[in-house]
Formats: C-alpha cells, structure tokens, sequence
C-alpha cells in the first residue's frame, strides 16, 4: 500500500468506524460484532503509526490520550448557557404560561401558533460543545453561564460525542449544548468496582459524572462509563432554524444523542400532563431525572419573550417531587453477603421520598459510615439515589429538636453524644470471629459453612442475569434451605416433585404456596393429580441446565467475576476442564483480568468443596463448555496466535481475517494456551514473554505456509479472501 492509498483507506476507516460508533454509542443499534469493530480500529491504528501525517483530531483513535493537564483553562461561551426558572407545582407553571401570553400579546404576537416541547431534565453536568466546519474543538462546563473551564480532552472520551459531524455541509460554527450523565446501571457497576477494590463508593450519579469530567487524567475519566443527553443549540453560524424541534432534527441527524421521548405539544394543559409522564416512568429510566424542561418551540418567540436576568422566559423547569428527605436512624444492622461481606444498612423512620416509603437505606461499609459520621440515633438525610436506591447522605447537626424527655437540644450536641458505630466482630449469621484483610475495607465471616452466605449464594445462582431460574425467587430460596433441601446450588437439581407437594399417610402434604389438587383413588385414599407451581419450577431448573457456560460461571458466585469478566474467562478457557487446570498466571493475562481477578477465580477453583458443586452441576447435566458458533474449519482449527510488530504487507486486522478465515484464533497476550506468535519489525515484549514459554515464533511467510496460501491470496499488497 502506497501513501496515496493509505490516506484512502485511513479516510474510509474513520468514516465507517465513527458511523459504527453512532450506531452503538448513539442508536444502540450496532451492525458488526466488538470484534469486527475492532479489527477495524487496529487497522487504522496500524496505518495511522505506519503514517502519522495521516492521524487527524476527528480520528477514532484519538478519543484518548496525551498526558494529565497541570490544570483546567477557562473558556468563553460563544453563547451565554443561561440557568431555568422554577415551577414546583401546576399552579406555578399555569402562571408561568399565561404571563408569557400576555407579553406576547403586548407584541401583537397574541395569535401565533404556540407549542411546547418537553424534555426530561438530567441531573448531570451542563456542557457545550463547539465544532468548527464539522470538528470537535471546544467542550466545556458551563461554570457561570459566561465562563466555564475547557474539559475537551475528558468530552472526547465519551462515545456517544462524535468527534466529526455527519453532516455532509456542516455548518462554520455550531454549538451544540447537552448534559453528561452516568447511567444508573452503570453507577451501580462501578461502586460495586470500588467497594471490591476497596474504595469508597459514590455518593450519587451526578456528582460521579461531574468528577470524572473534572479529572485532570483523561485516561481516568475514559474509565468512567460516561454517557451524554444533547437538548439544544447554543451558537451557530449557518443555520436557518426555525424552531427547537428543528434543532433537535438536526442534532440527530448531525450524530448527536437526543432523547427519543422528547414530545412537542399545544396547551400548557399537555405540557402538564407530559411533565406528570415524565415523572411516573422517573423510577423506570436508566438515568436520573429531577424534573421537566417545557420550552417554547417556535425560536421567533423565544426571541419576543427574551430573558430576564439569567433566566430564559420562553423556558421553564417543572420540578419534581424532592429526592431527599430528613428522618430518624433508628438502627444500624448487617448483612452478610454470597462471598461473605458484612454490608451495613440502615433501619430508618419510615419516609416518602422520591415518591415511594423508604425504610431501609444502604450504607455501603464501615468506613462510609465514619466517613459520614453517621450514629444511630441521629437525624439523617436520605436520598433516592438514582431515584432508585435509597441511601444515608449523611446526618442533620443544625437546628434544634427533642429529646426524650421533651427538652429541645440542639442536633449538633445529641450527635456529639450518640455512641459511634462499629461493624460487629462476629457474623450476625454463624457466630464466627469477623476478618478483615489488610488494605481492604470489607469485613468478611471466613465460614465457608455460613447459613447467610450459602443462603445468598443460592439467589445469586438462580437470578435472572446469571441462571435465570423463573419461580425461585428469594423467599423460595431461603424456604427450600430451611427445609434442609438445599445446602449449595447443586442441590437444585436434584430436587423432585415430592419435596414440594406429596401426599403422605392419607394427607396432602407440601410446602407454603406449594399446594396441588387432589382425587380419591382406587382404593379410597387421596392421589395427587396436579402441581402447577412445583411442576413449573422443575421445568425452570431444566431448562437452566442449557445456560451458556459463561452464564454458569458468573452465576457460581465467584468473588469479582461478574458477567463481563465471566464470558473473557470463557474466550480464553472454553471449558471449566480448561479452566480447573489454569494457573494464577495464565489467567491474569486474559484481557480484562488482571492479578487480583486471576487470584480470586484460582482460590475458588482450587477449593475443595467448590471442586465437589462443580461436579455436582456436571453430573446434573449442567453445560461446562462453551456452545460457540460455528467457527471456520481449516488448516489453523485449533491453533491459536498472538500478532505483534509490523508485518510486512499485511496488516494486523488483515492477517487476523486470514487466520480465522483458515479456522485459528487470535488472541491479544501470549500465554502457555498460544501456539504460534507471529512476529514482524520492532516485535516487542510478546516476542520476549514467547520465548521465554517456548511458544514458536514465525514471520509472514511461515503463517501464510501454514495456511498454505504461499502469497497466492494476495494481490498488490491486500488479501484476497473468498
């Protein structure tokens, strides 16, 4: 490939990687696998370190990097990002409506067609990001409407912000101004990530979106699963707009995430009723919201209405109830987890807030809670977190309030009183003595034997992201152990119909909520001739048994193996055989994997009782190895490699094609499980790691030997794949 051809294919790359980055990031509606999509990445990768010229600032493979900022500079917004007024309440917002009729009215603009558009109001970060002839130059916060700090570098980093429009006439200038945000699903991960790895967690969505962009690291906020609303358009320089739908049209239609259930209606009686919509699907939505934004649609009007002080009059937020709320701590109590950890929770004066009761609250580990400074007995702030998980803020010390005799005493001097907390020294569940291992902040009861942790080991097995058993919820679980039936998740399988219901010495015996109905038999007796529910969670247990073999794994229960981690192990080592025999070592070279990962998964497998369940599930029937789909079947069948360097007339993305297309796998890291390293110039640490393994080594010719291409599939420097 010649320069003049590699600019070629470097532009055709960006272009087909930014439009499938669009389809994942922004349609959730992806074309090609990760993989595909990453082939795609290394060969421009390839080509942009083979031509450096070629490396342009829209290019996908500079969405990170470069070295932590000193500091954040500040920037100048080509437009103000003005604040919203508030209405609490329909009253507030009927008002609100009619003062803008009659100043329109005063305009002689009294019968002009009038519209509103309602939109969730996010509860992230404001931000504006400026494009310059279709290029992403300039993102920033919005600070005090006029001047906010410059976060560009920590913006690109988002996947959903599309680096070059898709426009094919992009405008001079445009601003485009949205919301970054942190899904709550992914909130959830990445504490459960934090706490395992023994730091705090976060206290909410919000303030965890506003960190991460305000990293000084960009490598750190790439870290972050950061999302972006857009709702808007500041600045602009050749556009002709009329109205805000026309500029949420646009902003689709340019590449950028709008949300879909954005509504245009007439009548400020609609715009109630959507803003009431908004709030009853609040708790249902994957992100936060605490209100309604209503705007006037048509941008002439805006204009007319214009704005006072720092607020818009063509513009309102319509507030929803309050997602914190003060009540009483009445206790502290503990729950012991699948892999043993105590986890703290509140036991509160039940509250509404968010619009359910709240009487229970997370309160992560012991050392939030002094963190917090939080004593039972004390006054507290509770949230909604995500609108979703209700947690402790922290506690209320202003003000005054009662005490048991009816004297009022100020909050700041009853905390100072109330006793600290401290996680109790022995398992609530078992009795046994409480660890914690050095450098972590988990408390764990180390009894394999655990009531609480086989208990909690059994839901996790049978919920519905690992084996999905439908009919065993919790209650059934913590039923069928209390009957003695089940010890681990093995004795699932062998359960029948008769622990459940049977009739026994004439009588009908069976479990709560396990009742069948019966006949007289031949002989006069009772004779059991259905049982719905038990023959339903039987079918269940069944037809789990046909569960992908990295559903199985994650569903074991194994510390920091979560479904992600669980189907990179399954890559690696497609059957649990494989897996039994790994060592430390050889799994912590999996991507996504890691030391600490790789030690946890050893201790499990290497455990003797585990070892006994695993077999258990195999003798069940239970799949232990990976139903893959149908791979190429060839010379390479079976064979795995590891590219590394520069080959000469191949790219890696090519050779990878060649490889499977001939039946092999490539893998990213050598191990002992690699069988060939194919290795071209400047080869660095993998060529190292495979002769120290004894791993053979070979060049371009010896791969295309194997696969017994001997050049004939290659035409001017490309393949030439059937």
């Amino acid at each position: 490939m010649n320069e003049a051809e590699a600019a070629s294919r470097a532009a055709e790359l960006r272009e087909t990687i930014n439009r499938h980055a669009h389809l994942y990031y922004v349609l959730d509606a992806p074309e090609i696998d990760d993989a595909a999509y990453d082939a795609l990445y290394r060969e421009l990768q390839a080509l942009e370190e083979e031509y450096p010229h070629l490396r342009t600032p829209d290019s996908p493979t500079q969405r990170v990097g470069g070295a932590p900022l000193e500091g954040f500079t500040q920037v100048r917004h080509l437009e103000p990002m003005l604040s919203l007024a508030n209405a609490r309440n329909e009253e507030e917002l009927l008002a609100w409506d009619q003062r803008n009729r009659r100043l329109l009215e005063a305009q002689g603009l009294g019968e002009e067609r009038f519209r509103y558009v309602v939109e969730p109001k996010i509860d992230g970060l404001a931000i504006s990001l400026t494009y310059r002839d279709g290029v992403f130059v300039v993102g920033a916060t919005r600070g005090n409407g006029e001047v906010g700090e410059d976060v560009t570098a920590n913006l690109r980093t988002i996947g959903s912000i599309p680096l070059r429009l898709l426009t094919r006439e992009p405008p001079p200038v445009v601003e485009a101004r949205g919301e970054v945000y942190l899904p709550l699903a992914a909130f959830r991960r990445l504490n459960e990530q934090r706490i395992a790895a023994g730091l705090p967690a976060f206290v909410n969505p919000r303030n965890s979106a506003a960190g991460s962009i305000r990293q000084l690291d960009p490598r750190l906020a790439a870290a972050r699963p950061l999302d972006v609303w857009c709702y808007g358009i500041g600045y602009s320089e050749g556009l002709d707009l009329q109205d805000h739908t026309g500029a949420l049209e646009w902003l689709r239609a340019a590449g950028f995430k709008v949300n879909p259930d954005i509504v245009t209606v007439e009548g400020i009686e609609q715009v109630a009723a959507a803003a009431r919509s908004w709030e009853e699907r609040r708790a249902d939505l994957d992100y936060d919201i605490d209100g309604a934004v209503v705007k006037v649609d048509a941008f002439a009007l805006q204009r007319a209405l214009g704005s006072v002080a720092h607020d818009p009059r063509w513009a309102i937020a319509f507030k929803f109830a309050p997602s914190t709320m003060t009540t009483r701590l009445h206790s502290i109590e503990v729950n012991v987890g699948r892999t043993g950890v105590l986890t703290p929770f509140a036991v509160l004066e039940p509250v509404f807030v968010g619009g359910v009761t709240v009487e229970r609250a997370t309160l992560h580990n012991e050392d939030d809670i002094r963190r917090k400074d939080i004593r039972p007995g004390d006054d507290v702030i509770v949230q909604r977190a995500g609108d979703v998980i209700p947690q402790v803020v922290g506690p209320v010390t202003t003000g005054e309030v009662e005490d048991e005799e009816g004297r009022r005493v100020s909050r700041e001097a009853r905390h100072a009183a109330l006793p600290e907390w401290s996680m109790p020294r022995t398992c609530p569940a078992c009795g046994a003595e409480t660890v914690r291992e050095t450098g972590e902040v988990a408390v764990r009861c180390p009894n394999r034997s655990c009531p609480a942790q086989l208990i909690e080991s059994i839901k996790h097995f049978v919920s519905k992201g690992a084996m999905d058993i439908e009919g065993i919820g919790d209650e059934t679980v913590a039923l069928l152990h209390q009957q003695g039936l089940i010890e681990n998740v093995a004795d699932l399988y062998g359960l029948e119909r008769d622990h459940f219901v049977r009739v026994e010495a004439g009588k009908v015996v069976a479990l709560p909520g396990f009742g069948g109905k019966t006949r007289k038999g031949p002989d006069g007796g009772l004779e059991l001739v259905e049982a719905k529910r038990a023959d339903k969670v039987l079918a269940a247990i069944e037809q789990s048994k046909q569960r992908p073999f990295a559903r199985v794994l994650f569903a074991l229960g194994i510390r920091h193996v979560g479904g992600v981690t669980a189907q990179a192990l399954v890559e690696r080592y497609p059957s649990m055989d494989a897996l039994l025999s790994a060592r430390a070592e050889d799994l912590a070279e999996v991507p996504g994997i890691g030391p600490v990962v790789a030690e946890a998964v050893e201790q499990y497998l290497g455990a003797e009782h585990n070892r006994e369940t695993i077999e258990k599930l195999r003798a069940a029937g239970v799949r232990l190895v990976e139903e893959s789909p149908a791979r190429a079947e060839g010379p390479l069948t079976g064979s795995t490699f590891v590219l590394t360097g520069k080959l000469p007339t191949l790219t890696r993305g090519q050779a990878q094609e060649l490889i499977e297309a001939a039946g092999g796998r490539v893998s990213s890291s050598v191990s002992r499980a690699t069988d060939y390293v194919v290795a071209g110039e400047d080869a660095g640490s993998k060529l190292d790691k495979a002769s120290r393994l004894g791993v053979a080594v070979i060049d371009e010719a010896a791969l295309l030997e194997l696969i017994g291409d001997g050049g004939e599939g290659r035409q001017d420097g490309q393949l030439a794949l059937s």
